[in-house]
């Protein structure tokens, strides 16, 4: 893993004012065996409700590796946004239905997934393997799934051309003479119920810096994952560096039972089933259950999405710190469900999210609000404050989150850090040591690869005491030190 994350960096150091180039990245030596699935460990199974899936066939214990896989094709966000950004100046005066119904056709694919349409098709004229062995396999297979899904149909005529143009060329190719039309049906919506986002080191306060992976994050699609079925308690988690996914077992798993991945990201998976099937953006929805939430005086749901996103986040963060805390407040007030007097809000927000009329946001929009709390605390000298904070949000990811995730080790290394911070060496100590051991489950490599992690992360400057880089070192070093 080292070897990729010095690749990753690599390509955002040397990265124009257009972001960096996609990256291409081969599976390291050290991990070839999990490239290929092991018929000791699992092996494809049709599931009634969901159909093909990986089953384990015999137990499996947590922090262990299931697959790694590279991506058969990807694409940055990047190389996407300047057209998204066309599509809003357009669209910026309609209302907010038909700005939501253009929010769920881009996720199905017609915008997003357009360069991997093309770049796959491209591929398959190069190499016809790539669709008789591995993508015709992939769902949609039957021809009532293919009819009972949308039609894929691209917004920019030039792409729309390309790819007619591409089809037309695959009855040149011999053995896929007759196959076009399967094709050109099939292919956008394999990409569509397949592709994974892809993010580098997501979990990190350090990804969205300027010596973050951020502009690295993108879409991918892979082979044998995409037979990874979606859950909302997930047995299996999965990082990426650059093209490169890891499929990590989060809990122990045991013979017969189904190995699942969560299509949304795990801090909403505490909400009830309505709110996650408003996120789910395929046609298949999760059962109904009992967790209902808080429901407003008018009988209003809430957001269907999480109000306090990167957008609100960065606006926060724009605030001198006073003002901040004082926003905060307010925010974490409404996000409890607690509607705020009539004429009182924050300055410049327009978000029709919040005005949820009493009902409560999502849990993480309480978690980000309390991040960032913390950090604001922890800048203006209050560590006292920001610990019990770190410490509220360590239950939040202990509670809500599958048994062993990345972000729970972030709470935990900023806990230690702050108790480093108040002369706190004991409880300190406690969390560095429960943070490194969830680390060494997901991501193994023991010390050298946590400190190679989470090398930006001990370098922010949250601290004034220890906003030094000799002290940054010292903290590192005391709480967790090379063998």
């Amino acid at each position: 893993m080292e070897s990729l994350l010095d690749q990753a960096d690599a390509l955002i150091l040397t990265s124009g004012e257009e972001g960096p180039d996609r990256p291409n990245f081969e599976i390291p030596h050290e991990l070839a065996n999990h490239a290929i699935p092991n018929g000791e460990w699992l092996e494809v199974r049709e599931n009634p409700n969901k159909g093909k899936g990986w089953f384990a066939k015999r137990d499996i214990q947590a922090g262990s590796i299931i697959l790694v896989a590279k991506a058969l094709v990807c694409a940055l966000d990047l190389e996407y946004i300047a057209g998204d950004d066309e599509d809003d100046d357009i669209d910026q005066d309609e209302d907010d239905d038909n700005q939501q119904m253009e929010q769920e056709d881009e996720a199905q694919g017609s915008t997003v997934n357009e360069l991997l349409v093309l770049d796959l098709l491209q591929n398959i004229l190069d190499d016809p393997s790539i669709w008789s062995e591995q993508l015709t396999n992939l769902y949609p297979r039957e021809e009532v799934d293919i009819k009972s899904s949308p039609v894929w149909i691209s917004k920019d005529d030039e792409v729309f051309s390309q790819f007619e143009a591409m089809i037309d060329q695959i009855e040149k190719v011999p053995g896929l003479v007759g196959k076009s039309k399967e094709i050109s049906r099939r292919l956008p919506l394999i990409i569509r119920y397949n592709v994974l986002s892809i993010e580098t080191c997501p979990e990190l306060l350090s990804h969205p810096g300027q010596n973050g992976h951020h502009s690295l994050s993108g879409v991918g699609l892979y082979y044998w994952p995409s037979f990874f079925n979606h859950d909302s308690k997930p047995n299996v988690s999965r990082y990426a560096v650059g093209n490169i996914m890891w499929f990590v077992a989060n809990q122990d798993i045991f013979a017969r039972q189904e190995m699942c991945i969560s299509y949304l990201e795990h801090d909403v998976l505490c909400e009830n089933s309505y709110r996650r099937n408003c996120m789910l953006t395929l046609d298949f929805k999760e059962d109904e259950d009992t967790n209902q939430g808080i429901i407003g005086e008018d009988g209003d749901e809430g957001p269907c999405y999480p109000v306090v996103d990167i957008d609100v986040q960065n606006e926060l963060m724009s605030m001198n710190p006073f003002d901040r805390l004082e926003a905060i407040d307010q925010l974490m007030d409404q996000a409890a469900g607690e509607a705020l007097p009539d004429g009182e809000g924050i300055e410049g927000e327009g978000d029709d999210r919040m005005d949820a009329h009493g009902s409560a946001w999502f849990e993480c929009d309480s978690q980000n609000l309390r991040i960032l709390k913390a950090i604001t605390l922890e800048g203006c000298d209050q560590s006292e404050k920001a610990l019990q904070l770190w410490e509220e949000c360590i239950g939040f990811t202990d509670t809500k989150m599958p048994p062993i995730d990345e972000t729970s080790i972030v709470m935990r290394v900023q806990a230690a850090l702050c108790c480093m911070d108040l002369n706190q060496e004991d409880r300190a100590a406690q969390h560095a040591a429960i943070a490194l051991q969830k680390h060494n489950l997901m991501f193994g490599g023991g010390i050298r690869r946590f400190r190679r992690r989470y090398r930006q992360e001990f370098r922010l400057n949250l601290r004034p005491k220890s906003s030094g880089r000799e002290n940054d070192q010292s903290f590192e070093e005391m709480l967790w030190p090379y063998d």
